[in-house]
């Protein structure tokens, strides 16, 4: 590992206080004024907090981007389909309320429950969820603090913008955007008044389903085609001691699709998302996309975004990556932060955090 590091050159990230201040500045340099940068340590991904905080520094050997190097021993099976209320179809359910009438969606009157309890529930086992560094759920881990700012920042940017739909990307593979995304929607799923769906639209190399040891899902694919309806594709966790939000929607993939690419930027794909933000009254959409510099998918997707979060994988990611990032993103889509992931912190400059 380290020796490819070492063939990099200058223009790649390191983890030394010297090179690091060096890669700040580039960051800095490359990206729009007033992006916040946020520097975290090995393995966790962060708030925009300042950059004079740190977090405590953690092993260095645990995997990052749990979407490729994260195999569960024994996979789940699909989830149990929830026991659905006596309505005769969700069309006639949703036709009794006024079509208006959609501002949260968590009273149990609302049309939306009706959609929420039709979901399957995915078991919660802490351990396999630690073990696939979904550091939110057990918070044993110090970093699941960094989380927490990261979606206090994220919520008021989105209501002070009117922003519903985030995506969250990387320049390459293997820069930790998977983690972000499962780890951000926990957190998120214990704001009560709000609700959140996470849906894994990297197509081409689908990870959620692996961190959360589900096997035998829908596909992602079949749901933008308009094949099966939300409420067969997405999943709720299961009532649990970890306080994971009933009002989170997590949406995994199943398949791999050749065709990601064309799907993402069909319009009815762009239908069937809005359809379903409706149906659930949902206030954030979570958007789990391949890296932007692999293929042309978040080029393709970028119409149906408010804003994006990119990941940075220290040591891993050169300047100019971000650079072109940033150019195909264009200026008019707002870049929500930028998340310094597998930084090597110093230990005299741990941010510490009390429990």
């Amino acid at each position: 590992m380290s020796s490819q590091r070492n063939n990099l050159g200058e223009d790649s990230l390191r983890g030394s206080d010297r090179e690091r201040r060096t890669l700040e500045e580039r960051l800095r340099a490359a990206l729009t004024e007033g992006v916040d940068l946020v520097e975290l340590p090995d393995d966790s991904v962060g708030a925009p907090l300042e950059l004079t905080e740190r977090l405590p520094e953690t092993q260095p050997e645990r995997a990052v981007d749990v979407t490729h190097q994260i195999e569960p021993e024994t996979p789940i099976a699909a989830p149990e389909p929830a026991t659905a209320p006596e309505v005769e179809t969700s069309e006639d359910l949703a036709d009794s309320f006024d079509d208006n009438d959609m501002s949260g969606g968590h009273e149990e009157n609302h049309p939306a429950a009706y959609y929420w309890n039709q979901l399957p529930r995915i078991p919660v086992e802490p351990a396999r969820l630690e073990r696939n560094l979904v550091i939110t759920a057990n918070r044993h881990d110090p970093a699941h603090a960094a989380f927490d700012v990261l979606r206090t920042k994220i919520v008021q940017a989105m209501q002070e913008n009117g922003w519903s739909r985030i995506g969250i990307t990387s320049a390459t593979a293997g820069a930790g955007k998977s983690f972000t995304a499962i780890n951000l929607a926990v957190t998120l799923s214990r704001l009560r008044e709000f609700s959140t769906i996470l849906m894994d639209l990297d197509l081409r190399r689908p990870g959620l389903a692996r961190t959360l040891g589900l096997r035998d899902m829908p596909a992602t694919a079949d749901f933008l085609r308009g094949e099966i309806p939300a409420e067969d594709y997405l999943s709720a966790f299961a009532p649990n001691m970890l306080n994971i939000g009933d009002r989170l929607a997590v949406g995994v993939n199943g398949r791999v699709d050749d065709y990601a690419s064309e799907l993402l930027h069909n319009p009815e794909s762009a239908r069937v998302i809005e359809k379903m933000k409706k149906d659930f009254g949902a206030d954030l959409l979570l958007f789990d996309l391949p890296p932007a510099l692999a293929m042309d998918d978040v080029l393709a997707f970028r119409p149906h975004l408010d804003c994006v979060l990119i990941v940075v994988g220290g040591g891993e990611t050169r300047t100019r990556d971000m650079r072109e990032v940033q150019r195909r993103l264009g200026d008019d889509l707002p870049i929500l932060g930028v998340v310094l992931n597998k930084a090597d912190i110093d230990e005299g400059s741990t941010y510490s955090y009390g429990y």
